[in-house]
Order: C-alpha cells, then structure tokens, then sequence
C-alpha cells in the first residue's frame, strides 16, 4: 500500500515567482533508532489478529504522525494481511464440524452466513428479536456441532479484523532497507501528482559514457542516437513526451528532416525530454504514474529490475545514470556518469496548486542503486511493489532495440493500421509504399529570436517509395493541452509537402484550425489503410513522372530477346503499381509485333504464336484416346519443364496464357480441380476419359510417351474464346474479374 504526496512531509516555498515543493527524504542514520522499534513491533505481531494490533501504538514508535503513516506504508512491502484458511481454522477448533459443513456444501464464511440466513428465514420468518436471537444461534450452531463463539468466529472469519499479519521475506528488514524504499516511495509519490517530468541532457557526455561501458558492438554518434534509445525507452513503457534541442551553435542544423541515426552538427548537444505525467494525460495517477516513475528511474539511473544481471541490463537500466555526485554505493559508474543529465525537474500537483520539483544531486543519493551482489536485494526485489506494470526486457545493445522498436506502438489504433498495412503490401497491395515506424525527427520552425530551444516532431510513421517519403501522424483526441500542443507543433511544419495526418472523426472541430494545411484523413476507432493510399494517390499521383522515365526502346527489344516480360517483371520495369497504370504504361510499348495482356505480360506475337504452335503439338502427343486430358497442374509443371521463358510465371499467368488459343481449353470441376484438352475440329471440347480416372502405369505412360500421330489443327485467331455448356453449343454465361487495384 502506497502513500500520496500529500501524506509525505514537505516544505514549500516561493522562489523566483514559482512556488517550490522539497519533500523529506531519510538520510544514512536519521531515525535509525525509530525504524527498528516500529520492525520490531511488526515482529511481534506476526501471527496476530489485525483487531489486535493497535495503529496508535505503532505510531507511538515514530514520534512524527505523517513520517510514522509513511513508514507503515513503506512496511507493507514486507508485512501484509492475510486472511484464515478456512479448513485451518475448522481444524483448529479440534471437532467434526469439518466434514458437516462439508456435507452442507459450506466451504467458506460466505456459504456460512448463506445458511444462517436460510436458517432464520425458514424457522423465524426473516427475523429475530433480542429473547430468541441466543436460542437460535445454539440451534443452528449445534447442527454442526459447533459452540456460539466458534460460530460467530467462523461468520467473520473473512473480515478485516481476523485477518492474520505475516512476513513475505525471509528476514525482517533493516532500517537502511526500510529507508531506502522509503525514499523510492516519496520520489514516485511526487510523479504520481506530476504533469509533465522535465530532463536537460547532454548527448555528448551519454554518447562518452556508452562508449566507455562498451554497450555497443558498434560506434555510435549523435544526436539522433540518444533520440532514438530515448524514444524506445518512452514507447516501452507507454509515456508520452516531447523532444527539443539547443539551438545554440546549431548552424549545421536547419528545419527539416534530421539525418537518419545520427545528427548533422556535432555542435549541438543539449537534449530537452519532457515526459507528461498523470495530471497532463489520462488524470488516473497509480497506473501511469508507475510507468512514469519507472521511465525517470532509468534516466536517472537508480534501482535495477529483480534479480538483475549487470552484466546483461544494458540500454535501459545502466546507460542514462547521470546525475548525482560520487557515492560509496556505486560511486564508480555515478562518478562517470556525472553530466549526462544537466537538470531534471517536475511540475507536481496537490491541494489544487502546482509546485516545481527538483531533484538534484543530493536526491539522487538518496535513492537506490543495483546491487553488485548476484543474489536480489530487498530493495531490488520490492522496489516495484504493487505495480501492475511488468519490467521492460532487459537489452544489452543498443542495435537489439532499434531492431525491436518498430514493434513498439503507442496505442492499438497504430498497431492495427500497421498490421493492415503490412498486409497489404504483402500482397502487392499498397501501392509500392513501404512502411516504417517511428523514423527520423523532424525540426521544427521556430520565429527567429523567438527562443533558443528548437522543438522535434516524430512521426508515427513513414512511407517511402522509390525517393518519395511521406509522413504519417496518427493524431489522438485525448486532453485539450494535448492536443494544443500537438496543434502548435504542426503549426511549424506548415508548407511541408510529406506529411498526411489522421484524426478521429469526432476531434474534427478541435483540429480544424490545421485541416487545411495538410491532407487529412479521418477514421473512426481504427485508421484505414486503403483510404490512407486514397489520399496518397489524389495528393501524390506521379505516374505522368513515372511514365516519363521508362526506357522504351530498351523494353522493347527485351521483349523482342525474351520473347515474354511477365506481368511482375512489368511492374518493376514500367514504374507501375496498380494494374490500372500498367495497362495505361504498355500502351507506350505496344507495337505491331509486342502486345500486352493482362494477367500476362508482354510479349511478342512472333514468339507467341510459335509457342502456341509447339505448346499445341505437344499436347497432342501426350494425350491419347481415350484420355482426352491432363490435369492441369501436370500441364503447367511440364510447361516449365520445357519452355525455360515460362518458369518464372505464376500458376494464373500460365493459365492465362494457355486461354488465349482456341485449340485448348481449361475446364474446372472444382476450385481445387481443373483440367487441359484440346478442342475438336468441330470446335467442341473433346469427349473420352479423364486422365484422374486411369491406372497409375497409364498416367505416367501418357504423360511421357510421344506419338506419332499428329492431329490436325486449324488456325484461329489468338484472343480468348467462348466456353462451350454442351453439345447444343450453348454459351455458359461468363464472370469478368474486376480490377482490384485500379
């Protein structure tokens, strides 16, 4: 059980204009004495009933009310209150009232005053006055054998006051352990009640300081690179920030996009990250003011996650240990970490006032540090009491969590629109666009001699096509101050031409203001990835572009070599990516001697007509009466199998392919079963046996055997054909497949 802010002692005063919060921490030795006395008297009432632990006597150790509230609180960490076994109890009475109540299905003091209720209402119509209540509970307590007090022992026996204290270490506490989480507790008691968590940090003293602890495999330098392990820190643990740099001697630095991984000026160092707490966001301080805490404990260096191996912990519990002087406990890796965070402070909230926080070097001794010991301290192991949190997977490089963080998402609307994304261009569907996380920052425009300090803008997404990058913000309707601030940050990218945003359906009126400066798309409860491509293709239509840059003469005589370019080679060839805009780019290859089918390719007519021919006469010499067909996946295997060209066309190319002469046909029976045959010289599907019908010797005979029969084909025009119902020549009505993509 947790303390607030408002339970700690504080002092508060008004220094320049803003009103100053300093809490009370517990130095090395201060009320030592105080601290053993309250463990001692937990020690003695280990065991007890909680209705005979007196909270005024506990407090009697610790002469201060609000430090004595505080400490007991601090002790739940390792005493709490556990409620009787039932069939402990039961048995400790020493009778059979056991296997009685068990008989009566009572296995708890719920069922018990179930019984009793039933009891009374059965024999007392509901209700018992002073004269008859002793002679009903003997009654009903001697069905089970049971005495009056025994009974009224068992119906509060899940109370509150017959809960029994007990001790979840092994060792009672000392008084360092029990001051150590104390002064934990009081550093995340204020970012419970904080707004926003402010850090200044110099990126090239944490660059010297990972390079000296040899976190990385690799060199690694900038501004972008503390951007980045920052920025998977916050996404990790799900709190929401804001980046700034020093504009001092930024010259190098001008507003755009800075350079993937790295920063473009080795002058500027100073990194501002202001984390938003609980008061800002959601307003609901035990949940994400844990995530918040613990964020500030891996920046600020203090703790370590239970059972921790130093060795192993890499990015996120040893890399920002910054502030704070040389200690005795971890003195070495503080003493050389000095400077990596220049200030920290919080904007904390109580009694409906807001108060600044700092905290300091002479804080950050106070507050806990790993131990070197491989076996987890108390601390270590209580350090996260009560959180519903669970610790962030230790890394030890910083390339393991560039890798990973891509599939960090701030909310599940980003989750879904990536997955339905990625889906998409999977199945050749999104357009040739290529989707990345969280890429590099953007600088924001800031007035000249407005202020020194220049903001950064990561955006949600990226999408990239051939050299075209495109931004993508997912916006959130969350708290007015959110989304002021989000409004006056996009305010600064105006004139942008690469970034789309989208926003929910019912914050529309809340980000009008921006509606016109950027193309907009609107979702409701989850982001469309196909009205995203929607947009992209009515604001960012270069297929004219595209158009301009094919190399005619040199497709064409590709086509003339090859004899066929299928469809795929075709997209990557025309700079096409719908089918659409690949119909509209052949036309510009098209000649007398090259055409272009869809589903196909293009292709010679030359070289078609004399696969036809050969494709024709090969056929004839497998087939054999009375198998007038072949499966056609057999046809389609062998058709590899000797014209290399067509190897590397799909399965539905290849069928296609075969559709466009008239002395074949396709017929299907089933989705899964379709068959070749050639077509009669009346123009009608072969009759006969079909080729799944025969023995296995016969299969393979007819597939593999020549013959020197031929039979005589004639010639019809290459186009698709109309399928024959029956032998009364009927057409069967046909489907048309629609474009997809288009």
């Amino acid at each position: 059980m947790r303390f607030s802010l408002q339970d700690v002692k504080k002092q508060v005063q008004r220094r320049g204009g803003d009103l100053c919060v300093s809490l009370h921490f517990l130095r090395p030795g201060e009320l030592q004495n105080e601290i053993e006395r309250l463990v001692d008297f937990h020690e003695r009432h280990l065991d007890r009933q909680h209705h005979r632990f007196s909270i005024d006597e506990a407090r009697a150790c610790v002469a201060d009310y609000r430090m004595a509230h505080c400490l007991m609180a601090t002790l739940s960490a390792w005493y709490v209150w556990v409620q009787p076994d039932w069939k402990e109890a039961l048995l400790h009475l020493g009778n059979d009232a056991l296997p009685r109540l068990e008989d009566a299905g009572i296995s708890s003091p719920v069922y018990l005053r179930l019984a009793l209720f039933n009891y009374v209402n059965e024999h007392y119509s509901g209700f018992l006055d002073e004269q008859q209540r002793t002679g009903a509970l003997q009654a009903f307590a001697a069905s089970y054998n049971l005495s009056v007090p025994d009974l009224e022992y068992l119906l509060m026996l899940d109370s509150e006051s017959e809960a029994v204290l007990v001790r979840e270490s092994s060792q009672p506490p000392t008084a360092g352990e029990v001051a150590t989480l104390y002064n934990q507790w009081v550093f995340e008691a204020a970012l419970f009640s904080a707004s926003n968590v402010h850090f200044v940090i110099d990126c090239n003293a944490f660059l010297q300081m990972q390079h000296a602890e040899n976190l990385s495999s690799a060199p690694v330098a900038g501004m972008g690179a503390v951007i980045k392990r920052l920025c998977y820190l916050a996404r990790k643990l799900g709190v929401y920030y804001d980046l700034a740099y020093d504009a001092v001697q930024s010259g190098a630095l001008s507003s755009g996009n800075m350079d993937r991984g790295h920063s473009s000026a080795k002058n500027v160092s100073i990194l501002h990250l202001t984390l938003y707490g609980p008061q800002e966001m959601t307003g609901a301080p035990q949940q994400y003011g844990l995530r918040l805490a613990r964020l500030c404990r891996m920046i600020l260096g203090y703790g370590s996650p239970p059972g921790a191996d130093k060795s192993a912990v890499g990015a996120i519990n040893r890399p920002l240990r910054a502030v704070g002087d040389v200690s005795a406990v971890g003195g070495e890796q503080r003493g050389r970490l000095i400077g990596a965070v220049r200030e920290a402070e919080a904007t904390v909230h109580f009694l409906q006032r807001s108060y600044r926080f700092v905290m300091n070097a002479d804080l950050l001794k106070l507050l806990p540090v790993g131990a070197d010991s491989s076996r987890p301290s108390p601390i270590d192991r209580l350090s996260d009491f009560n959180t519903s949190v669970p610790h962030p997977t230790p890394i030890a490089r910083p390339s393991d969590f560039n890798a990973s963080s891509s599939t960090i998402f701030d909310s599940s609307i980003e989750r879904s629109f990536s997955e339905a994304f990625v889906a998409l261009a999977n199945s050749q569907g999104a357009d040739g666009w290529q989707l990345e996380r969280e890429p590099e920052p953007l600088l924001l425009n800031s007035p000249t001699g407005e202020t020194t300090t220049q903001s950064i803008f990561i955006p949600d997404f990226a999408l990239t096509r051939g050299t075209r990058r495109i931004y993508v913000e997912i916006l959130g309707f969350w708290t007015p101050s959110y989304r002021e601030r989000k409004i006056a940050r996009l305010q600064q990218l105006k004139g942008r031409d690469d970034l789309v945003l989208a926003i929910p359906v019912e914050a529309r009126a809340a980000f009008a203001a921006i509606a016109q400066d950027f193309p907009i798309v609107e979702y409701d409860g989850q982001l469309s990835a196909t009205e995203l491509l929607q947009v992209l293709r009515s604001r960012y239509d270069d297929f004219e572009e595209r158009l301009a840059r094919i190399d005619i003469d040199s497709i064409r005589e590709r086509v003339i070599k090859e004899g066929l370019l299928p469809e795929r080679t075709c997209y990557e060839l025309l700079h096409c990516y719908r089918r659409s805009e690949l119909q509209r780019a052949a036309e510009h290859i098209a000649t007398e001697t090259i055409a272009f089918t869809a589903g196909i390719g293009l292709y010679a007519t030359a070289w078609l007509e004399h696969l036809r021919a050969s494709f024709v006469e090969w056929l004839e010499s497998v087939i054999e009466v009375p198998v007038t067909v072949l499966p056609l996946q057999e046809v389609l295997r062998d058709s590899r199998l000797r014209w290399p060209v067509l190897a590397q066309c799909e399965d539905a190319a290849l069928e296609a392919l075969i559709s466009l002469w008239p002395e074949v046909y396709v017929s299907r029976s089933s989705i899964f079963e379709a068959t070749v045959g050639l077509m009669n010289n009346a123009g009608e599907q072969g009759g006969g046996v079909d080729f799944d019908d025969l023995p296995t010797a016969e299969k393979s005979a007819a597939i593999t055997s020549p013959q020197t029969a031929r039979k005589q084909v004639r010639e019809r025009r290459a186009t698709y054909k109309n399928r024959r119902g029956d032998n009364s020549g009927r057409p069967i009505d046909q489907t048309i497949q629609g474009d997809l993509w288009g």
